[in-house]
């Protein structure tokens, strides 16, 4: 197991939390975009994580974004700046492309890279009350480069991203539920545990069936119809001729609980 200087694992029934701890504000920088990319690896590679939830070590912020007083110091200039946005992208797309469901736990801001962060998970749980999401960098003269301007109209439609993106609105977990940004707006007090119930109840369904699930949502997310079939009967094809599929059939037919063997 790696070392983390900004993350620590918690593992429990199948599910595998992630806690972010780089105060005062969780800042995202090449520092913790490494850690993330190291964690997804090894996620990536355990077989007793079903399920992963993303969280903060820090009262009042999920993660703030990028360091603003220290893009204050950024040599301006077309190369480097390229570099910092692939980094941003890679690591990003490394955590949406984890074969096991994402959950976010959020007590406290998502705030442009920390809301692009979310974006990339596959379920969003938000504590009610003061905690914001948003993009606000159209505030800054800049847009968002860590992925918002392409998975959040993905998420909510191209309207309201626009409307989100170029005002740089923030939004409550009541507001962000009902245009369908986060999952579920949870009471304070029960965001966290909320988050990880839900993951405990990824964690015990079929493994292969649900990594199947999310590699043909992804895939065929900027498809056309015909090739997303495609996708579909392939992955498909790969859970009906796995044992899990016999596995499930045998379950149901005989009245007992699966045993999953993610094969």
């Amino acid at each position: 197991m790696s070392d983390y200087r900004f993350l620590a694992i918690h593992r429990d029934e199948g599910v595998a939390e992630v806690i972010l701890r780089k105060p005062p504000m969780n800042t995202l920088d090449p520092a913790l975009y490494q850690e993330l990319m190291r964690v997804s690896e090894e996620l990536e590679a355990d077989e007793r994580t079903r399920a992963v939830v993303f969280t903060s070590a820090l009262e009042r912020v999920f993660i703030a974004g990028a360091d603003i007083k220290q893009m204050a110091e950024y040599r301006f200039e077309r190369e480097p700046l390229e570099r910092k946005i692939e980094l941003v992208h890679a690591t990003f797309t490394r955590v949406e492309r984890l074969s096991k469901p994402t959950v976010a736990a959020i007590t406290g801001h998502a705030l442009g890279g920390g809301c692009e962060f979310a974006l990339a998970l596959d379920f969003r749980f938000m504590s009610k009350g003061a905690p914001r999401i948003g993009l606000p960098e159209v505030k800054l003269g800049i847009l968002p480069g860590g992925g918002g301007t392409q998975r959040l109209p993905r998420l909510i439609g191209r309207m309201r991203a626009a409307e989100l993106i170029m005002t740089g609105e923030l939004l409550d977990a009541e507001r962000a539920e009902a245009i369908g940004l986060i999952t579920r707006a949870c009471e304070p007090e029960r965001t966290r545990e909320e988050a990880l119930e839900f993951a405990r109840r990824l964690a015990a369904q079929a493994p292969l069936a649900v990594r199947a699930i999310k590699r043909c949502l992804i895939e065929s997310a900027a498809t056309d119809l015909e090739t997303g079939l495609a996708i579909e009967k392939r992955y498909c094809l790969e859970t009906l001729l796995s044992e899990d599929a016999r596995e499930g059939i045998a379950a149901f037919l005989e009245k007992r609980s699966p045993h999953w063997r993610g094969r």
